[in-house]
């Protein structure tokens, strides 16, 4: 217990180690293997979920940097076979010392087994981890990916993990904590406390609760959350010890799910299953969140969208919905990993995968490297600030998806700003809170204290608004679009030059395509963008030839916008 109490802390301070920036902006990435013609149709990059290597795989993917793929809750079939006679001891448990089962592998088993979901709190269970990652990184893999990061902190929406050694850890987080952390349990004796016990008596008091609802969940869930990032930190030195250098580590951290961030400071990259709300069937701008959320704490991102998502694309197979992913992955700074074999889900159909047709997504990867310029270098301009404090973050994420679905339907550029709390270890800098542009701060109450002491020293000197509408009434953003149908723009700047995304969002389901946008009208603050003294754009967009248009009075008329088209201000 001393071990892993000292663990929790090193995870809290660690920062990722491997040289340079994990991703480019212009990487292609490939969430699973494929064969050398397809790495070569899309023009691939990097591998970032690629399993154990052998010597054709790693000839099949030359020049491709190689992540290896260990998994917490999908490998049960490996585990099983590595501890066959003591498997059962690293099982999760809930409250009643029952396993339970991985939801969305209810379908699988294992020599008659079915997936029980394992607890990484357990000496068995890391030992098999760790060996996993020393084989595939001595096996030749550059990097490390780890799916299903969070462990068994993943898991506590099913109400777990009250195995033994879970309960017994608790009692050393609870002796570290202030007196204001503790919450419900501010006065109980941590060299004491069973947890367990206190839930069971609680259930027992009023039927039909569950034990996400008690008192102290809260303080359980930061305490599993620290037990997953410190093994994180753990499985990160491991991996380095075997390559004998630093390695890039990436995780299947969906940003939009609140908890995920709680390891990010051992992560070099997250490359991750994201909501893109596919059965809508149209485009989402719920992605953008996770992007700029990614931003905030200076990490690239590869999505892919959920498997539901995938499920939904491969049974009405809506291949030009998933075009617009990509687009929009790029145009925020990101990129989706190119789908080209993909993991379907329904509790109906159980596992599925949808194939990618090639030739309709290929061109736009190969747009991107063609181009490479336009993407490496450039960072995202932001008209306005927003702040968001994680613990409201937790507490609902639907309506900061709102909030930023909301700014970018309204093309205003933002900076996300994330104020830490128990789980994420991320205190705002001195500075953090811009002067420079207005500010929404929304749930203000949620912020630690020494947070809100920052925000309200930013406050005096104006332009801090508890909405975002209430912000938009008074901004002038920096590019305005006005088109027939519905567009996005992202803008991104680097020293002396602007790039503005264009995003075609007249998705039509039925003709699975874009309805192209005649005279799309830019209208740019060139001061703001950096680009004082521009007079001419280029506009480059997937399958076409670039064209020269004339900047006027800080107006581009973009004669015929499809999917996507980059309008190029200043020098390259």
């Amino acid at each position: 217990m001393v071990m892993l109490a000292l663990s929790l802390l090193a995870a809290t301070a660690m920062e990722p180690r491997a040289a340079g920036p994990a991703l480019s902006r212009s990487d292609v990435v490939f969430m699973y293997q494929a064969d050398r013609k397809t790495y070569a149709d899309y023009g691939a990059t990097v591998l970032a979920w690629g399993g154990k290597p052998d010597a054709k795989a790693l000839a099949e993917a030359k020049g491709v940097r190689w992540l290896g793929s260990v998994g917490m809750v999908t490998e049960f079939n490996r585990y099983h076979d590595r501890f066959p006679e003591t498997y059962a001891e690293a099982l999760c448990r809930d409250i009643d010392g029952k396993p339970v089962k991985v939801p969305w592998l209810t379908d699988h088993q294992h020599k008659g087994i079915p997936y029980w979901w394992c607890c990484t709190n357990q000496p068995q269970f890391r030992t098999y981890l760790r060996e996993r990652v020393i084989e595939t990184i001595k096996a030749g893999a550059e990097g490390l990916h780890v799916d299903d990061h969070m462990g068994t902190s993943g898991g506590l929406w099913l109400g777990v993990c009250f195995c033994d050694r879970c309960v017994a850890g608790f009692r050393g987080h609870l002796a570290a904590q202030p007196p204001d952390r503790r919450g419900a349990l501010a006065k109980a004796d941590a060299a004491t406390y069973d947890f367990r016990a206190d839930v069971r008596a609680w259930l027992a008091a009023a039927p039909g609760r569950q034990p996400s609802q008690h008192p102290a969940w809260p303080v359980w869930t930061a305490y599993q959350c620290k037990a997953a990032a410190a093994l994180m930190a753990e499985l990160r030195a491991t991996a380095e010890a075997a390559a004998g250098k630093p390695v890039p580590v990436g995780a299947n951290a969906g940003l939009l799910w609140p908890l995920h961030l709680a390891d990010y400071k051992v992560l070099d990259l997250f490359s991750a299953e994201t909501d893109h709300h596919a059965a809508g069937g149209r485009p989402s701008d719920a992605p953008i969140l996770a992007y700029r959320l990614a931003d905030a704490v200076g990490r690239p991102y590869a999505a892919t969208a959920s498997g539901g998502d995938w499920a939904y694309v491969q049974e009405k197979q809506l291949h030009g919905l998933v075009r617009h992913w990509i687009a929009l992955g790029y145009a925020a700074g990101h990129r989706l990993m190119a789908p080209h074999r993909q993991w379907c889900y329904t509790p109906e159909k159980g596992t599925h995968w949808y194939q990618g047709p090639a030739e309709r997504f290929a061109p736009l990867y190969r747009f991107v490297r063609e181009n490479a310029w336009l993407f490496d270098g450039y960072e995202a301009y932001a008209d306005v600030d927003l702040l968001m404090p994680h613990r409201s973050f937790r507490n609902g994420p639907q309506p900061w998806i709102d909030a930023a679905s909301r700014l970018a339907a309204a093309n205003v550029a933002f900076r996300l700003v994330l104020a830490g709390d128990e789980i994420v270890h991320k205190p705002l800098a001195t500075g953090e809170l811009s002067t420079r542009r207005p500010l929404v701060a929304p749930d203000r109450d949620k912020l630690d204290p020494a947070d809100a002491r920052l925000l309200e020293r930013r406050a005096t000197r104006g332009g801090v608004y508890d909405t975002v509408d209430a912000a938009m009434a008074t901004l002038h953003p920096a590019v305005k679009a006005v088109a027939p149908g519905a567009v996005r723009a992202f803008s991104r700047v680097k020293r002396g030059s602007a790039v503005v995304h264009l995003l075609n969002y007249a998705y039509d389901d039925k003709a699975d395509d874009v309805t192209p946008q005649a005279n799309v009208t830019l209208t740019l603050d060139l001061k703001a963008l950096g680009v004082p003294a521009a007079r001419e754009a280029r506009v480059y967009a997937p399958g076409r030839e670039p064209q020269t248009l004339p900047v006027r009075d800080g107006r581009v008329v973009v004669p015929t916008l499809g999917l996507w088209a980059i309008v190029a201000l200043g020098k390259p």
